[in-house]
């Protein structure tokens, strides 16, 4: 048997080509092993000790991301299928926009929007007479703004607040 062959005679290379195009086709390193007959720890051990082996596998791991971008992109930009699935819409705007369209950037501004309700409402009770303060706050909007508040509390458990629920 020759020096890098297993027993069937295959190349390191040649199991390396063969787990690359499994995981390029089916995007699991477990599919991977499968199509190339080899083990897990296999492939930890050359993606630890063998760069070139590791840029392959990181540039398919990429690769495999953006199929399945472009698969995902087909969907959204149907529109049947988006109102089928717009959990994929708004993944993909996590994902090209992020700063605008992650969930944590809503919670910021979440809690930014409550700590200015609050210092509105002092403000409103210092410097208004009780007669000028419902014609500048006018009571729609306040209720309207306090109702939004009271629904965003009840999702959040643990705020502690009761005035939020």
């Amino acid at each position: 048997m020759a020096k890098g062959s297993n027993v069937r005679g295959e190349t390191k290379k040649q199991r390396q080509d063969a787990f690359i195009e499994g995981f390029l086709e089916y995007g699991t390193i477990r599919n991977g092993c499968k199509v190339a007959r080899i083990d897990r720890k296999t492939v930890q051990r050359w993606n630890a000790g063998d760069d070139a082996f590791a840029d392959r596998f990181a540039d398919a791991k990429k690769e495999f991301g953006e199929k399945l971008e472009e698969v995902i992109v087909g969907i959204v930009l149907d529109p049947d299928a988006v109102k089928k699935s717009p959990i994929l819409a708004i993944t993909l705007l996590n994902a090209n926009l992020p700063e605008k369209y992650r969930p944590t950037a809503g919670m910021v501004q979440e809690d930014t929007a409550r700590e200015l309700l609050n210092e509105w409402r002092k403000v409103g009770k210092t410097n208004a007479r009780p007669s000028e303060q419902k014609e500048e706050l006018g009571d729609p909007v306040e209720n309207q703004l306090t109702e939004i508040l009271k629904r965003k509390g009840s999702d959040d458990t643990d705020t502690g607040e009761e005035g939020s629920r």
